[in-house]
């Protein structure tokens, strides 16, 4: 079956009435996006982890849902159908292209198909079915605009720390300026003035944000996912809301100094210092935080205005997250969750499937 190529762990089954069939779908968050090193978004999405299907940006072992695995004993089967990426209607309807990291879906059905048929599955076993699932961000254009904000933030510093030639020179440019660039749009300038020869000029554009214009849809997609599932039969269903990204840090030293040695032609590559500098930050400037924690509610309110009222489903609230629950790598690793955020949202999962 189809649907064994996303079997994570696996246990003996021991008694029929007891056990249970975990099936994940969602998001990186549920994937999930793993990165030990400093890279650029894109096709291979390097330093970033997998498991044993090798398919960088998706580590089902890395994921809360293979912790809440060990946590429960009577799970004999945990299937992860999650990709770093998917929207809620990739999860209805599979992806035609590749995901975030460049791999592609390769499935007979979509995530919510396999899922379900795995669910039916497991009735007719007489087994148990849980289900998981996030899924939301990624119908919006949050993701760039987070990913581009961050660039410029690199480039921020690198003008303020790394200057030390005095050629490096930075602005905002956007509507309400550096606080208002979230929701309003617009990007950052960055010039390296060579005292000789012609100056070279970076650009980094970020949208504003679509949100507001996604939100029905949103809603609409978690009513039809969670009602397919129940209609599968699954025991209980849990959709995961989104935390607060406010506390994360990131290296942005070392991400920077990347994005300097990335990005500027050899020939000015004497103008970088030789070696990154590890230095924490911030990855919402203060300025933000009020209008992220805004971006944050108001997505996780949509998503709870499309799950149906079932006395087999909630959505589970998110636990409070410290900055050593984020990952501080860039592009890619923060606002992820660490091994310590991992932890929180699997115990998380277990309260709210204990208390359905």
């Amino acid at each position: 079956m189809d649907a064994n190529k996303d079997r994570i762990r696996c246990r003996e089954v021991q008694t029929v009435e007891d056990d249970t069939v975990l099936t994940v779908t969602g998001d990186s968050i549920s994937s999930s996006h793993h990165q030990f090193g400093f890279g650029f978004m894109g096709p291979g999405c390097p330093n970033t982890s997998f498991d044993d299907r090798g398919m960088p940006g998706n580590n089902g072992v890395y994921s809360y849902a293979r912790r809440y695995f060990d946590m429960n004993g009577s799970i004999v089967d945990y299937d992860n159908y999650a990709r770093t990426g998917y929207g809620t209607g990739d999860i209805i309807s599979g992806r035609a292209g590749p995901d975030s990291c460049g791999n592609a879906w390769a499935r007979v059905a979509s995530p919510l198909g396999l899922a379900t048929a795995r669910i039916a599955k497991a009735k007719s076993d007489k087994h148990d079915a849980y289900h998981v699932t996030t899924g939301g961000v990624n119908n919006t254009n949050w993701t760039t605009v987070l990913t581009r904000l961050a660039k410029c933030r690199g480039y921020e510093f690198a003008a303020e720390t790394l200057n030390s030639y005095g050629v490096f020179r930075f602005e905002w440019a956007a509507q309400g300026g550096k606080a208002g660039i979230i929701t309003n749009g617009g990007g950052c300038n960055f010039w390296l003035d060579l005292p000789v020869g012609e100056d070279y000029y970076i650009n980094v554009r970020v949208p504003r944000y679509d949100g507001p214009s996604q939100y029905a849809g949103v809603s609409a997609d978690a009513t039809f996912i969670v009602n397919s599932l129940l209609a599968a039969g699954a025991d209980k269903v849990v959709w995961m809301l989104y935390y607060d990204i406010t506390p994360a840090n990131i290296d942005i030293g070392q991400y920077g100094w990347m994005q300097l040695k990335a990005y500027l032609p050899a020939a000015l590559l004497t103008y970088v210092p030789p070696q990154p500098v590890s230095m924490l930050s911030p990855l919402i400037d203060p300025l933000w935080v009020g209008t992220v924690r805004g971006v944050i509610s108001d997505l996780n309110w949509a998503i709870q205005l499309g799950v149906p009222f079932d006395p087999a489903v909630r959505v589970a609230l998110p636990p409070p997250f410290t900055p050593g629950d984020i990952q501080i790598t860039a592009e890619g690793g923060s606002p992820h969750p660490s091994p310590s955020g991992q932890d929180k949202l699997a115990n998380t999962l277990a309260s709210v499937l204990n208390g359905i």
